[in-house]
């Protein structure tokens, strides 16, 4: 049986998909326009380097003659029409069909469907209740999923708690992301006293087990009473008082300059701080095996390895550039005594304080 092109090896398969489209609109295409949206770009003019050095050439040349070949089948020898040369060659599709492989796509649409069924089914354990009860309410998957949690057959599970206060508001928070609605919002912030504002929710973030909204504030300035917003503001859910109610009658305000999930990546967890510089950390650690769980699981996104563990030295050591706050220092003293920041001197000052301080606490 002959194999689905548009099946099978994930990257060929989506450059098949990818091709097919391309030329069924009936436009001029090259390689390079291929390779282009496989990256997500608007063109081929912002391919960084010549189709030749990009990840996964291999498979494009092996998908994009597949497909022509498939078409020819179904339409006819120069159903496809080239010009150039070998280099710079382009192809159009002039065949009578403006559909010709449709039922091949069906078929792997069909497969992925399934496959994404089961996958809700199976990963139910993964997520909140909430969600679950939600979004499958009054479908014979729910009914399904719970069966499978009662019986013990469930494949993925989270060891993260789900004991958390507000947590069957997600689906609602999300649902008002996704729609783009407003919302008043009472909320304790550091668990002060309730601040009741306009909050314009953007993004959910999960950090920790705990979950955040982040989105703009709109606040009354107490001297010029003018409307100030504050971009990225972190409203935790287990703070907030009641649900929060959708204003209809203002106009949604989306994010502006702050691009999400981009918005983290100079930090672990979720807390900016206001003026806070990039560091260039080294930590040291004085055991192989924390190396090799930290090394398979980087403390940030930016780690590499400077020094693998040397046995004669006792230790190893890595280096990530970001910005310190409380999840990193939390991070690093989770991880236990072999750890050490070597460098720099303010971010060991750091966490050689709080180190001090806890000592102080038990030694009471």
């Amino acid at each position: 049986m002959q194999q689905n092109l548009f099946d099978g090896d994930r990257y060929q398969a989506q450059f098949a998909t990818i091709t097919y489209r391309r030329l069924i609109s009936r436009r001029w295409v090259t390689y390079a326009d291929i390779m282009a949206e496989f990256k997500g770009l608007d063109s081929a003019e912002q391919l960084p380097y010549g189709i030749s050095k990009c990840e996964h050439i291999g498979e494009l040349r092996k998908a994009f003659p597949e497909v022509c070949r498939a078409l020819e089948e179904k339409e006819g020898k120069g159903c496809i029409k080239e010009e150039g040369n070998k280099r710079n060659k382009r192809f159009c599709y002039v065949g009578k069909d403006d559909d010709p492989l449709a039922g091949l796509l069906k078929a792997v649409f069909r497969k992925d469907l399934n496959d994404y069924y089961q996958f809700c089914q199976d990963s139910a354990g993964f997520f909140p209740n909430s969600w679950i009860e939600h979004f499958f309410d009054r479908t014979l998957d729910l009914f399904e999923i719970k069966q499978k949690r009662e019986e013990g057959r469930e494949l993925i599970g989270s060891g993260m708690t789900r004991l958390h206060k507000n947590i069957e508001w997600l689906p609602f928070i999300y649902e008002c992301i996704r729609d783009h609605k407003a919302l008043k919002v009472a909320y304790h912030e550091k668990y002060q006293f309730a601040t009741t504002v306009i909050f314009y929710p953007h993004y959910l973030k999960e950090f920790n087990g705990r979950w955040h909204i982040f989105g703009s504030v709109e606040r009354k300035d107490s001297l010029s009473s003018q409307t100030i917003i504050n971009e990225g503001q972190d409203i935790p859910l287990d703070r907030i008082d009641e649900k929060p109610a959708i204003i209809n009658d203002i106009e949604y305000l989306p994010p502006d300059k702050i691009k999400y999930p981009e918005y983290f990546n100079d930090i672990v967890g979720v807390t900016h701080i206001e003026n806070k510089e990039l560091h260039d950390i080294v930590i040291r650690i004085h055991d192989k095996y924390m190396f090799g769980l930290i090394e398979t699981k980087p403390i940030h996104h930016s780690q590499r390895t400077l020094k693998d563990f040397d046995e004669t030295l006792g230790y190893a050591e890595v280096t990530m550039t970001l910005k310190t706050n409380n999840e990193f220092f939390g991070r690093i003293l989770q991880l236990g005594h072999d750890l050490e920041i070597v460098s720099p001197k303010e971010v060991r000052d750091d966490i050689t304080l709080r180190i001090s301080k806890m000592n102080k606490r038990y030694m009471r």
